[in-house]
């Protein structure tokens, strides 16, 4: 309706509802196809972890759309036996109801999340409820139907959920983002708690008042062991006694802009920051970090390290991964997040094809993303210094970079004519002023 503003009331409105009617029977369309999909295989086929995977390039969606839209096609499409016999839908009524464009994804994801709550002593219940839950889903709202079906399944349970396995039985441990920092937890077995707090011993007692009249130690049992917990590793990088990633020595690396060093405002990088990724720190702190840590030249050009091997090697030396680390910041497979130590130096040219080891035929990549691209069909090359990605046709949206591990480059446009990025790694230094070298980039390692 291109004339809206000429509708009537009631005309917009039913021409709402039918726009969602047709948005519910594509996405009943949508389903079969990915369906079909998994069925033959293809994400394997073409180097992807899985179905879910395949879709969040080929429909440029995020995981968490990806996977509900796998596990619809899962539910809601008859199943084909190798004997050509047609089973059933898991859902039967829900299917029914989503390919008559009655209910919407979101209804669907809802279905399925209530019945997932379904003790398996109330198995039997299951048909019923998702028979109930499908006459309501057509004229009730995701939410009413989410709150009818936990309703319906308090009263069907009313002890409850049973209790979970109350003891882990392996160590573990992660950092969940919370505010301006991370969140650590976990569980260790005696054995493993033993052992950490013998070696943060030492490094958890109260701070002893300097002198007399000297203030005491005033963090808590627990802020001292988190502050314990920091200086064990920060020793143990000192030591250098962690082995190698990828053949490169275990560091923390810090990447500080010139501008940033000779004005002392912006920000620098801090590896493994974010997860996977660099996070952004403040000038000071990075300039903090950068005094503790030895510089290392990185070499973008034939100065300096000898980078430039040709085919008198095939593998990447030290000095080009430590280039690679900083131009690619990890696997530059679009929409990667693996940091350079978990990625390897692919040839663009593949070496037994005459390809050279070479930074200009050179890129970092994980390992799913390297096998990837030697069983798929992406390509890539070099623009102006950078690794530019080619899809396959069926994933839309042209060539690409990955500038998640680049964040400096982010808010610049990429399409000069030679395709070379605004900011050049050049620009990047991360030690006190030296004599500068044509492609000469020193970074920070901790």
């Amino acid at each position: 309706m291109d004339d809206v503003w000429q509708a009537g009331d009631e005309e917009l409105l039913l021409a709402v509802a039918d726009v969602q009617e047709r948005i519910n029977r594509e996405s009943a369309s949508l389903v079969a196809l990915v369906a079909e999909i998994a069925t033959r295989g293809l994400a394997e086929g073409r180097g992807f972890r899985d179905t879910a995977d395949l879709l969040r390039t080929v429909q440029n969606v995020s995981r968490a759309t990806a996977r509900a839209r796998v596990d619809a096609a899962r539910a809601l499409s008859p199943l084909y036996l190798i004997t050509g016999e047609r089973m059933d839908a898991e859902l039967p009524e829900l299917a029914a109801a989503f390919a008559e464009g009655a209910v919407g994804a979101e209804h669907v994801r809802v279905v399925q999340r209530v019945l997932a709550m379904l003790p398996p002593h109330l198995h039997e219940h299951r048909p019923v409820l998702e028979a109930d839950l499908v006459h309501h889903a057509r004229t009730l709202d995701p939410d009413a139907v989410e709150k009818l079906g936990r309703r319906a399944i308090a009263l069907l349970d009313p002890d409850g959920p049973r209790p979970r396995e109350p003891k882990p039985s392996r160590n573990r441990f992660v950092l969940r983002p919370q505010g301006a920092g991370y969140e650590a937890r976990g569980w260790l077995d005696t054995e493993s708690a033993a052992l950490l707090r013998t070696a943060l011993s030492p490094l958890t007692t109260p701070v002893p008042p300097d002198g007399p009249a000297g203030a005491r130690d005033e963090r808590s049992s627990a802020e001292r062991t988190g502050d314990g917990l920091v200086e064990l590793a920060r020793r143990m990088l000192a030591v250098g006694d962690l082995g190698v990633e990828n053949g490169q020595p275990v560091t923390l690396t810090v990447t500080v802009p010139l501008d940033t060093l000779t004005t002392g405002t912006g920000a620098g990088l801090l590896g493994f920051g974010a997860g996977g990724l660099s996070a952004a720190v403040a000038a000071g702190d990075a300039l903090r970090l950068a005094c503790d840590a030895r510089v290392v030249p990185v070499v973008l050009g034939t100065a300096g390290e000898p980078l430039f091997v040709g085919r008198e090697a095939r593998l990447a030396t030290r000095g080009q991964r430590r280039a690679l680390a900083q131009r690619d910041g990890g696997c530059a497979h679009p929409g990667c997040e693996a940091p350079p130590q978990w990625c390897v130096a692919h040839h663009v040219r593949h070496w037994a094809d005459g390809g050279t080891t070479d930074l200009d035929n050179l890129v970092l990549l994980c390992p799913h993303h390297h096998r990837m691209v030697h069983t798929g069909d992406w390509t890539i090359e070099i623009v102006g210094g950078f690794p530019l990605f080619h899809p396959p046709p069926w994933a839309p949206g042209g060539p690409r970079r990955n500038p998640l591990h680049r964040p400096d480059l982010v808010g610049h446009r990429h399409d000069h004519d030679d395709g070379r990025p605004p900011v050049a790694l050049d620009d990047v230094v991360g030690a006190v002023p030296s004599p500068r070298v044509p492609g000469v980039t020193p970074c920070h390692q901790r």
